[in-house]
């Protein structure tokens, strides 16, 4: 137990549950549960914000694990067509969002999915929201590192209603916003709630290494919601990053940051050297594949071919 996170974390009781943890199904999100539920014994609700972009294999693993800790979970289904138009914007529109060094399309959906959290746990009552960000997640883009003191989280939280401010007015500036109410509505509804509930960070005050949380994890018959297994499972991920992330990485649009954080985690020894050539690798230098069924899905292709042709890049397409 951290006691600087322990006292973050005491001041507020919930009326049933004190703390929803935003929750995948990764091992991220399922240490999270192991940790406030039987390390800082609060009562934990498990929060999964579907956005309809999950993987058919993902359901299974990820509601098995709450149920062995004894701990609910609740499922809040967002309308999908909300998402498709959300990343077609942040793809079509991305010169109002894009940011050097980061991977914007995932930092807003990310930003999303908090403010749906958020507006369930304000009206039921739960005073934390608990997020897996990790440290070099959270200090990405920072001059310095954050420190995991008294003052950090609340950095952190202001920093992320930061992410979801620009956002917005990065959205204000497109046709979308302006002329799609449903849209605007869907945005704009965890705005109140965000600064209403109180948005926690383990991960600032435990520094734990991936061999760490899933030899923990293993011991309470986690399995990873993914086709790989345990030893070979880093991250999970949506359709999304699988089917478009990478290769807006290769335009480009986006930086994959989490490759960034890969080499900042090996070097504080809680990742191991065998994910070097994720860290190293060089997207530029890539084809770019845009036959995706979710760029397909999106409408995105003919965007991407004229982005390429663009910028003199190859494509299979």
């Amino acid at each position: 137990m951290n006691q600087i996170f322990q006292k973050i974390i005491s001041q507020k009781r919930g009326e049933v549950y004190d703390v929803a943890v935003m929750y995948s199904g990764g091992k991220d999100s399922s240490y999270l549960i192991y940790l406030l539920k039987e390390v800082y014994h609060l009562r934990v609700l498990a929060v999964m914000v579907d956005n309809g972009f999950e993987h058919d294999y993902t359901w299974e693993p990820m509601k098995k694990f709450p149920e062995e800790m004894g701990v609910p979970l609740q499922i809040i289904k967002q309308d999908k067509r909300m998402f498709v138009q959300l990343y077609r914007m942040l793809v079509m529109d991305h010169q109002y969002f894009q940011k050097n060094g980061v991977n914007h399309v995932c930092f807003i959906c990310n930003n999303l999915l908090w403010c749906s959290a958020a507006k369930y746990a304000w009206e039921h009552g739960i005073p934390y929201i608990a997020s897996g960000l990790s440290l070099a997640q959270l200090s990405s883009g920072r001059t310095k590192p954050l420190e995991p003191d008294l003052l950090a989280n609340a950095i952190a939280e202001r920093s992320t209603r930061m992410i979801y401010n620009n956002a917005v007015a990065g959205m204000k500036q497109t046709q979308l916003f302006h002329e799609d109410e449903e849209f605007r509505s869907f945005i704009l509804s965890g705005e109140a709630a965000i600064k209403q509930v109180t948005t926690v960070y383990p991960y600032i005050y435990h520094s734990v290494s991936i061999d760490e949380q899933k030899e923990s994890l293993a011991k309470r018959n986690w399995q990873p919601p993914s086709l790989s297994e345990i030893e070979k499972y880093m991250s999970s991920g949506c359709k999304i990053m699988k089917g478009l992330i990478y290769e807006l990485e290769k335009l480009g649009i986006i930086t994959l940051n989490e490759r960034e954080q890969a080499k900042v985690m090996m070097q504080n020894g809680l990742m191991d050297s065998s994910n070097t050539k994720f860290a190293t690798y060089d997207a530029s230098k890539d084809v770019v594949n845009v036959n995706g069924d979710i760029i397909r899905e999106l409408e995105l292709r003919d965007f991407l071919i004229e982005q390429c042709r663009k910028e003199g890049r190859k494509y299979i397409g």
